[in-house]
């Protein structure tokens, strides 16, 4: 299922309303080669003619965020969408260019391993992680 659609399934079941704004913040996300910030998005739909507020583009991407549709890069207030056919909860591995900002998710069964025996070795009843890899895409260093 594209992210556009799933986000709309998801957004409807919590009583929201598919207007035409949220369609188009939708599409744009999922087009997106990079993570974009709220106001990049906000930009970027004034500039497709989507009469839209910042606030309600703050509002939309916080409740994608609360229903794991989203996740924030870190130490940044861009987003991306959740890698395809994958749970939320286990969106949480990704690596970023630092030149072009395009991410792309990853999942590693030896990482989530390595990551078991850190709960066991600390006795902590971990309730999520996040892990972000920086480096250079291929485009980037050619």
């Amino acid at each position: 299922m594209k992210f556009s659609r799933k986000a709309e399934a998801a957004l409807r079941r919590r009583g929201g309303r598919m207007t035409r704004a949220r369609r188009a913040l939708l599409e744009l996300i999922e087009k997106s080669p990079r993570p974009l910030a709220p106001r990049q998005l906000h930009r970027e739909l004034r500039r497709a003619g989507v009469r839209v507020d910042l606030v309600s583009v703050y509002r939309n991407v916080a409740a994608l965020l609360e229903l794991g549709l989203l996740h924030r890069v870190l130490g940044s207030t861009a987003v991306r969408p959740c890698a395809e056919g994958e749970r939320p909860a286990r969106c949480h591995h990704a690596v970023v260019c630092t030149a072009c900002g395009s991410a792309r998710e990853f999942h590693s069964l030896a990482l989530e391993r390595a990551l078991g025996e850190v709960r066991r070795a600390t006795r902590y009843r971990i309730s999520g992680h996040l892990l972000e890899l920086r480096g250079l895409c291929e485009s980037c260093r050619s």
